[in-house]
């Protein structure tokens, strides 16, 4: 097992294999603390660990970013007794101490037994109810922390651990104080934070949560919360911008590989031997039988990886003078990824994306581009229609669906750019949409409108001289 300084930590980035001793300075503990597993990682910056200290399991959080380490340490600690002096459940700080090199700092907290993220929670609830159940717990720690004049700057549901029943804040680093008391554009500012992490689906339970809220925390007037919606709006989309800046690197959920022939993003979640070989060589994957589309401009096929299904999608180069006009563009794989994911933060079903690959030449130069995504086993919209008539007898609940599309379409000023009935997939899960490699958010809210009724005339197309005509034509003015 390897003894790792702080130096060492912030050359290896991301990967730091576990188990790995730390030296600390001189203490009447241990001087070695032996990290057994990582917890999480910002590279270069701290980490979190589990360990073991006086016979007993604990969290360690490490501290080695150079000329920051002491700065964040220290916030860090100010955040923790800061709950503890009000009384906020938090984990116990039970030891502090140096590293031996002098270049980095350690916490030794109190490890949660059986305690579990609200944020996992949330994602494994079956229903509303529980959602919302999981909602309120967090609420009533955000009203707790704001009757003692404190609020957590980048407040999630990962920051909130269920235990014993009782819900703890962890994350001291991020822990503000005002002195005279919390002012109400302070708190409701924090709440538009925390309600934007939802999808815009769960707006409509906002009202509910915010009277919730005032039972726990500070007494907001009527007048107070007028234009909170609007407060939340901008928030989530504060969100989704610092979101998207990290789409295209390494995070814990995904993983980036560049070398001068290809530039790869792929969720974790996927990696397998086989995932390598198909990174290698992505065209070995696809084959005549498994082939939905061989077009010109882009490739479509079935693909089986590791033992499970997705779709990829292989935008071609069609020519020499199309492959050159596609150098510097940012890639349909690219805009494909990045829209997908965005997608998925609003709350709007699409495939959920796996992979994106572009070749390049020399590092920077494009060529063609892969998007991996998850199968939908389902037929689109307008096969459905053709062969299903169950689907005409739920028409109800399908023109509703694309209302709320496109509601959240224009609150975000997002076009498609492609309406074609084929790019909807409508089920039990809902409406899905597909192809987003030209789907753009606009800043302005002219260049949006233009794009929306060019949006709307392709939707409307569809249902041209059909039956359906009238009854989609009925919602196209739900967006723009």
């Amino acid at each position: 097992m390897k003894n790792f300084t702080c130096a060492n930590l912030v050359t290896m980035g991301r990967h730091i294999p576990t188990p790995f001793y730390l030296e600390l300075a001189k203490t009447e503990g241990d001087r070695k603390l032996k990290i057994d597993s990582i917890l999480r990682i910002i590279p270069g910056k701290r980490l979190i660990g589990v360990s073991s200290w006086q016979n007993s399991t604990v969290v360690i959080k490490l501290f080695f970013q150079p000329k920051w380490w002491k700065r964040n340490f220290l916030r860090d600690v100010r955040g923790i007794n800061l709950l503890l002096r009000h009384h906020i459940l938090t984990p116990n700080i039970l030891h502090q101490t140096t590293t031996s090199d002098g270049r980095g700092a350690v916490l030794i907290i109190d490890y949660l037994q059986q305690g579990v993220s609200l944020g996992s929670l949330f994602k494994e609830a079956c229903n509303e109810d529980r959602r919302d159940n999981i909602t309120k717990l967090a609420l009533a720690m955000i009203g707790e922390c704001h009757r003692a004049g404190i609020w957590q700057k980048d407040i999630h549901l990962q920051n909130f651990m269920l235990a014993n029943e009782e819900v703890y804040l962890i994350d001291g680093g991020d822990i503000k104080a005002e002195d005279e008391g919390l002012s109400l554009d302070t708190a409701l500012h924090n709440l538009a934070v925390f309600f934007a992490q939802f999808p815009v689906s769960r707006d409509s339970r906002v009202d509910e949560w915010l009277d919730y809220y005032r039972e726990k925390g500070l007494k907001l007037t009527q007048q107070a919360t007028l234009g909170f919606h609007e407060h939340i709006r901008v928030a989530r989309e504060i969100r989704i911008a610092k979101f998207e800046k990290k789409l295209f690197r390494s995070t814990t959920v995904t993983r980036c590989v560049k070398n001068s022939n290809r530039f790869v993003v792929y969720d974790r979640t996927i990696h397998s031997p086989e995932l390598e070989k198909f990174i290698e060589n992505p065209d070995n994957f696809i084959n005549e039988n498994n082939l939905f589309k061989a077009g010109n401009t882009s490739t479509v096929a079935e693909i089986t990886i590791g033992g499970r299904e997705f779709i990829l999608k292989r935008y071609n180069v069609k020519s020499f003078w199309h492959g050159l006009t596609r150098v510097f563009k940012v890639s349909r794989a690219s805009h494909s990824w990045r829209n997908s994911r965005v997608l998925e933060m609003l709350g709007i079903a699409t495939p959920r994306p796996y992979l994106m690959l572009e070749e390049r030449l020399l590092w920077q130069f494009r060529r063609r581009a892969f998007f991996l995504m998850e199968k939908v086993a389902e037929p689109n919209i307008l096969e459905r229609l053709e062969t299903d008539g169950k689907l005409e007898a739920d028409i109800d609940s399908l023109v509703k669906a694309f209302q709320k599309l496109f509601s959240t379409m224009s609150e975000y000023k997002i076009s498609h750019g492609d309406m074609k009935a084929t790019n909807f997939i409508f089920s039990d899960q809902g409406l899905y949409v597909l192809d987003l490699d030209a789907m753009r958010r606009h800043r302005s809210k002219s260049s949006f409108i233009d794009a929306a009724n060019k949006d709307m005339s392709r939707f409307q197309r569809n249902w041209q001289g059909g039956k359906l005509e009238r009854v989609f034509g009925s919602i196209t003015n739900h967006i723009g």
